[in-house]
C-alpha cells in the first residue's frame, strides 16, 4: 500500500498537476508597476490565488506556497526580508530584470527555485512554477526520507551503546542486555529507545550505579 503511494505520488499526470496550481496560494512580492499588473492577471487566469504586498513582510506569512521576489529591488533598496534557505517556508522564485554579479550571488544565496526574466513571458511563468513546486515536493520528501533514516541509525546507535554499558558494567550476553532494555521499555510504557537513551545518560552522569543482581539472571 505504501508503495503504491509513492509511485502515484511520483507518476502524477502532468494534466493534474496543472489542475493542481489553481489551488496555490501565491505571495507576489513587487512594486506596483506594469510588470506586476500583468504577472497578477496571468496568475489569476491560471486560477491561483494571489495576494500582492511592496514593500515585502520581513517573514513569509504561514500559508503561502509560493513566493515571487522582485529581487533587483530588495538589493539595490537594501530591504529586509528574512528567508531561511535550507528550510524554506514556500518556493522561491525570483524576478529579475537584468542579470550581474550582486543579483546572480543572491539568488544562489536564497537557493531559488526558480528564476524569471522580464519582459514577462506567460509561458515561462506556468512552467516554472509548475516545475519548481514538483521540484519543492520531491525534495521534502527526501529530505523527510532522510530525517528517518538519521533516526533510525541514531537509535540503533543508542541501543548497541546502552546494550554495551549493560555488559561492560555487569558482564552479561549481549541477548540479555537487549532483552533488560526491552523488558523496562515495557514496563514503563515507553520505547526501547528512550531506554536506551536513559541508560546512556544514567552512565554518563551516574556511572550507571545498577548491581548485577538488577540485570543478572
Amino acid at each position: 500500500m505504501a508503495m503504491s503511494k509513492k509511485r502515484r505520488a511520483r507518476n502524477t499526470p502532468v494534466s493534474e498537476l496543472i489542475r493542481n496550481l489553481r489551488s496555490l496560494r501565491i505571495l507576489l512580492l513587487h512594486p506596483k508597476d506594469r510588470e506586476a499588473e500583468d504577472l497578477l492577471e496571468h496568475l489569476n487566469r491560471i486560477g491561483c490565488h494571489v495576494q500582492t504586498q511592496w514593500p515585502p513582510p520581513k517573514e513569509v506569512p504561514p500559508g503561502i506556497d509560493v513566493v515571487f521576489l522582485a529581487l533587483r529591488q530588495v538589493v539595490e533598496d537594501k530591504i529586509e526580508f528574512q528567508w531561511n534557505a535550507d528550510e524554506p517556508p514556500a518556493v522561491l522564485i525570483a524576478i529579475v530584470d537584468y542579470e550581474n554579479p550582486i543579483i546572480v550571488e543572491k539568488v544562489l544565496q536564497m537557493k531559488a527555485q526558480a528564476v524569471i526574466g522580464l519582459p514577462l513571458r506567460p509561458f515561462g511563468v506556468l512552467a516554472n512554477v509548475l516545475l519548481s513546486v514538483t521540484n519543492h515536493k520531491r525534495e521534502k520528501r527526501l529530505l523527510a526520507y532522510n530525517d528517518r533514516l538519521r533516526s533510525k541509525l541514531k537509535a540503533k546507535n543508542d541501543i548497541d551503546k546502552a546494550k554495551a554499558i549493560l555488559i561492560q558494567a555487569h558482564e552479561i550476553s549481549e541477548a540479555r542486555a537487549y532483552e533488560f532494555i526491552r523488558e523496562q521499555a515495557m514496563n514503563k510504557r515507553t520505547t526501547i529507545e528512550s531506554i536506551a537513551s536513559s541508560i546512556i545518560n544514567a552512565s554518563d552522569l551516574l556511572q550507571l550505579n545498577l548491581t548485577k543482581d538488577d540485570v543478572g539472571k
